[in-house]
């Protein structure tokens, strides 16, 4: 079976194979960027999957409407996925992708709340990704300098515009490029917490989503949580990419 999301700038395919006993394994998994060719990507990674072998197949992500298959919203995709990942809950499930982010809580009582950001772009990774070109670095030269900043450059999170614009202020007063670049990791960060409520969602943390590979979001995060009375789980090696 394939699970299949094709996101903004990404897509990534899960394999799974039903054993005789009834549980779900992984087989294999795959994530490569389609570069605004989603259709010509997938076509390619599906024949390394042997589509012709394939029992089923669903597909979820923000463009997943372009696909033929059983569409699975975000919302359920990501419960499914903590199920086979995780296990049982209670969890609060971060995820910060491209083009969005969203808060997925798992409670005791078996409800599940689910909330995603706004139309603004601020705080996805695209928006971060445009930011730091702007510096002619890539995310993760940006995430390796930033981890250790101490003293961030302050900048508003609240507004993609302003932000922007406070960045360039920095950057022609000659504010250090890690100092500029930690805020803006924060500023993402501040901006995603906002739908976290601390009194109510589940202490356990999960972060999902290629923007949460770098150092300085776990950190940041960390610390949030601490203050909160709330822990951020780690998950196995790139689990947290194929949710």
């Amino acid at each position: 079976m394939l699970g299949i999301d094709v996101g903004a700038e990404t897509i990534k395919i899960a394999e799974l194979a039903l054993d005789r006993d009834g549980t779900t394994r992984w087989t294999r998994r795959m994530i490569r960027e389609h570069h605004k060719a989603p259709m010509a990507q997938l076509a390619a990674m599906l024949e390394e999957f042997d589509w012709d072998g394939v029992d089923a197949a669903a597909v979820t992500g923000r463009l997943s409407r372009t696909v033929n298959l059983p569409r699975i919203p975000v919302k359920q995709a990501q419960i499914r996925g903590f199920e086979t990942i995780v296990g049982d809950g209670p969890a609060t499930v971060v995820s910060i992708g491209s083009h969005g982010f969203s808060v997925l809580e798992i409670r005791d009582s078996g409800v599940e709340m689910f909330r995603e950001n706004s139309r603004c772009s601020q705080g996805t990774g695209n928006f971060l990704r445009q930011l730091v070109e702007r510096f002619d670095m890539t995310i993760e030269d940006a995430s390796a300098i930033t981890r250790n900043v101490a003293k961030p450059a302050p900048l508003s999170g609240r507004c993609p515009v302003i932000l922007k614009t406070d960045m360039t202020h920095l950057a022609n007063k000659g504010e250090p490029r890690e100092q500029i670049l930690a805020g803006l990791f924060d500023a993402v960060c501040e901006n995603v917490q906002v739908l976290i409520k601390p009194r109510v969602s589940p202490r356990n943390v999960y972060l999902i989503g290629g923007v949460t590979r770098a150092p300085r979001i776990h950190d940041t995060f960390d610390r949030f949580l601490a203050r909160n009375h709330m822990q951020r789980v780690a998950t196995r090696d790139d689990d947290n990419l194929f949710f």
